[in-house]
């Protein structure tokens, strides 16, 4: 969150969910998800790398504006 909040001056809000759940909505719209299947998860995998993610949110942060 920290590195969102940094990078795009935005403060996420998290949301409970399912235990394990890791959804990354836009406006709405999922842009990312925790992957993986039963035994990655168990193991705590899956998550989606920070930085592309921030990437990613920066990129339609900048779209948004044009």
């Amino acid at each position: 969150m920290a590195l969102v909040k940094k990078r795009l001056n935005i403060a996420p809000i998290l949301t409970p969910g399912k235990t394990g759940q890791f959804d990354v909505l836009v406006d709405g719209n999922r842009v990312a998800e925790r992957g993986g299947n039963f035994f990655t998860r168990s193991f705590g995998a899956g998550y989606p790398d920070l930085d592309s993610l921030v990437e990613q949110l920066v990129e339609k942060s900048a779209s948004k504006t044009v």
